[in-house]
């Protein structure tokens, strides 16, 4: 017995100096928290501090952030290094994030069309619209936030794979927890468990900027309006010792610091969070804890240029630096509570970024859309099982897919694969889903615009079934202006095959045109146009079409020279039109593209059905018509100065009767106020060409400041005589200069439009071609707004 109990006894002792060597001890010693407070950009510094605190030798237990303290926060949670997450930070087009930007590449031709045209447009259902028992209205149909969810969570979806999936976030490498506000009851939401991506989205959904996140009966937006710096979370989670940095200036607020939005906005959390912030702020300043406040004086809440990522992270590397003595303290209170040195540890594999990592799909499912589409999404998309992808292969088919217009949200997430006989996952297989959220298919939208050509000018813009992916589509576009247009487009859609439309076309034009003698006339006609056509559904940057139209044009005689042979061109017509037209467009912008090439080939053959003259004389009044231009935007290494060399052209065979059928030139758009107007540097007017012309251009632009820009233009018409030619079966006789032209172009890139001034020049041919004689013309142009 006595033998017994001595050995219960040994055993005892040798349990307790094993447990008090490999788990008492450990579980016993101080744990290490660190939080981190919103900020915008300037949480940035966030990152130097951790950079310090981890080079220290410090282990971090807990991390509890909110807003860009959420996102830095639950990054490092999940196992990214310092380093990495400076590199991931400065290295992210965040502009694209924020400004929910879709590349124009992958826009259909119409979006394409609207987005450069108005200045906004605002979805709608009419589900219920008109249902007087029904609380929806068109007012309650506008977007919640200037973006949506689907950008950010994407973003985030890429960095956390492995840990997608809904979880306790105290299984994640490093345990953590963030802050949101809940809007139903204005309560503060700690988020400790379900989806890290989704927790992080919903900690910095900024009202009004980013959209809300719904989780089960909470609509959770930016913890910073409830609790910016939550240290107290940090405490319940079970951290001895609190590090904390927070993003805030000690400077004394003055009206002139409140005249921006996120001024406006920081300082609205300031005011509405101050008494939880104090009591987190007095937590850090107790005795073991530490407070640090990193400088980001003369940075805000925007500033994500790689430049100033990497100051931010070395003024919090700094600030850190600072409390070298503290730091080393708490090191000291760790490892002699834990009977040894302790370094970094993580309970879990660091997440996988596909940003820089490949990953092999063993299957591909895109929800919320028919069997039909989604074979159309996977195609156009380039994506098929059993593949190895990358971030950018699956962006850009999500690029596509935002391109069709037809989607709210596009959200997608790469997660291991299960395996199909055991309850494990595949290590090295994913499984990739993506959630379409239908848009509301109609739409209404405005434009503004003013030149000193044609004055102010409003387009409205309504589009029924726009934004559904098929079937029946309308779409109205009304110019209001001094020379009014109509549009009126039906359009039947056949993803597998292309669309079939027929459209209505009304023009009341008055404009400036030279006349005889080089005498301005004030030029005013009306024309009405039905077509029919077949183009293709969606293929990025190349449009095709090809149909039947019949236009009516008259003109207003009252301001011609009724005795002049010459105005005997402004006579009343109705011309029965086949067209086939071709159009090439990469650019990456719509007015300020640095890259890419715009062009297009149209052909016409106009049957003259104005009279019902001989076969012969009706056959010759009959006119064959080509058309052609070409931009290319040259930007060596991406930098600042642009080139682009421009050629536009016309050939028309048979000598055409009709003036709305001559070549024009003049002006700064193309078409305006005719459809075979090609654009010119150096008068406003119209002036009429030959048969055979042809326009060289090159433009050069420079960004000499943010999104200020300066371009000279010079452009050079040439008037080839073909008549000999097309009537003789001769060669040309002679090559006339009809024009040259050159201006200087100051612009500015508005959020609502360019803003443009033109100074301009021209020497155009004033007497009988033979005698070649030229007079020199200066003049400017003033234009606000976008083109329509």
């Amino acid at each position: 017995m006595k033998r017994f109990l001595l050995f219960v006894f040994v055993f005892a002792c040798l349990v307790s100096v094993e447990a008090q060597t490999n788990g008492t001890t450990h579980q016993q010693r101080k744990k290490v928290g660190v939080v981190l407070g919103g900020g915008g950009a300037k949480g940035a510094a966030h990152i130097g501090a951790l950079k310090y605190i981890e080079e220290m030798g410090i282990p971090v237990d807990y991390v509890a952030g909110t807003s860009m303290g959420s996102i830095i926060g639950g990054l490092y949670a999940m196992g990214y290094s310092p380093d990495e997450l400076t590199q991931l930070i400065s290295n992210m087009n965040w502009s694209e994030y924020i400004g929910n930007k879709i590349d124009r590449s992958s826009m259909t031709k119409e979006m394409r069309q609207n987005n450069s045209s108005l200045v906004f447009r605002i979805p709608f259902s009419l589900n219920n619209l008109f249902n007087p028992n029904s609380k929806t209205s068109l007012i309650s149909q506008l977007p919640n936030a200037y973006v949506n969810n689907s950008s950010l969570i994407n973003l985030f979806n890429d960095l956390c794979v492995g840990y997608q999936e809904e979880m306790d976030f105290n299984e994640l490498p490093i345990p953590f927890a963030c802050v949101a506000t809940d809007l139903v009851s204005g309560n503060e939401v700690v988020l400790r468990k379900g989806s890290v991506p989704t927790a992080m989205r919903a900690s910095m959904a900024i009202p009004g900027v980013f959209s809300p996140v719904q989780i089960d009966d909470m609509v959770l937006v930016d913890g910073g309006l409830v609790n910016n710096f939550p240290a107290d979370v940090l405490r319940k989670m079970g951290a001895d010792i609190i590090i904390g940095v927070e993003i805030t200036s000690n400077k004394n607020i003055t009206a002139d610091d409140l005249q921006s939005l996120p001024q406006l906005f920081g300082r609205l959390v300031t005011n509405s969070t101050s008494g939880k912030r104090e009591e987190n702020r007095a937590l850090c300043n107790s005795k073991g804890n530490i407070y640090m406040v990193p400088d980001v004086s003369g940075y805000g809440m925007l500033s994500f240029t790689p430049e100033a990522i990497d100051t931010l992270v070395q003024r919090g590397y700094k600030k850190a630096s600072e409390f070298h003595d503290q730091l080393l303290q708490v090191k000291r209170e760790v490892e002699s509570s834990a009977g040894g040195p302790v370094g970094k540890t993580l309970h879990a594999p660091q997440a996988k970024n596909i940003a820089i990592d490949t990953v092999k799909v063993r299957s591909i499912s895109i929800n919320n859309v028919s069997d039909a589409q989604s074979r159309w999404l996977l195609r156009k998309g380039n994506l098929k099982a059993d593949k190895n992808y990358t971030q950018n292969d699956i962006e850009n088919a999500m690029n596509v897919y935002r391109g069709t217009g037809c989607f709210d949200e596009i959200t997608y997430n790469v997660k291991e694969a299960d395996s199909l006989h055991l309850s494990k996952t595949l290590e090295g297989v994913y499984d990739l889903s993506v959630n379409m959220k239908p848009a509301k298919p109609h739409t209404v939208g405005l434009g503004l615009r003013y030149d000193t050509e044609e004055g102010a000018g409003l387009l409205l813009h309504l589009g029924l079934n726009e934004k559904k992916f098929g079937g029946s589509k309308f779409n109205a576009n009304i110019k209001l202006c001094y020379s009014p247009k109509i549009n009126l487009t039906y359009t039947y859609s056949v993803p597998s095959a292309a669309n079939f439309s027929v459209a209505y076309d009304y023009r009341n034009e008055h404009f400036m045109a030279l006349g005889q003698n080089n005498k301005n006339i004030n030029l005013h006609y009306r024309q009405h146009k039905a077509s029919g056509y077949i183009s293709q559904f969606h293929l990025l940057n190349i449009n095709t079409s090809a149909g039947l139209s019949f236009s009516h044009t008259s003109f207003d005689q009252t301001s011609l020279e009724s005795d002049s042979s010459d105005y005997t061109y402004f006579r009343n017509n109705r011309l029965l039109t086949p067209f086939v037209n071709f159009e090439f467009d990469n650019l990456d912008d719509a007015y300020f593209a640095k890259h890419g090439i715009a062009a297009h080939l149209t052909g016409r053959y106009n049957l003259d059905l104005t009279n019902t003259d001989s076969i012969y004389a009706w056959i010759k009044r009959n006119c064959w018509e080509i058309g052609y231009a070409f931009q290319a935007y040259i930007t060596p290494r991406d930098g600042k100065f642009t080139m682009i060399p421009q050629i536009y052209g016309r050939f028309a065979f048979n000598d055409p009767i009709y003036y709305n059928q001559w070549n024009t030139y003049g002006g700064e758009i193309e078409g305006r106020h005719l459809e075979n107007q090609m654009p010119f540097i150096g008068f406003n007017t119209v002036e009429a060409t030959d048969d055979m012309v042809t326009l060289f251009r090159a433009d050069f632009r420079y960004n000499f400041y943010g999104k200020h820009y300066a371009t000279l233009m010079y452009n050079i018409l040439l008037d080839w005589d073909m008549i000999p030619f097309i009537k003789d079966g001769l060669e040309p006789t002679r090559t006339i200069i009809g024009a040259q032209g050159a201006g200087i172009k100051y612009a500015y890139n508005s959020p609502i439009g360019p803003i443009s001034f033109t100074l301009h020049w021209s020497n155009r041919q004033t007497e009988d071609e033979s005698d070649r004689k030229y007079e020199n013309y200066f003049g400017a142009y003033f234009s606000f707004g976008y083109t329509f």
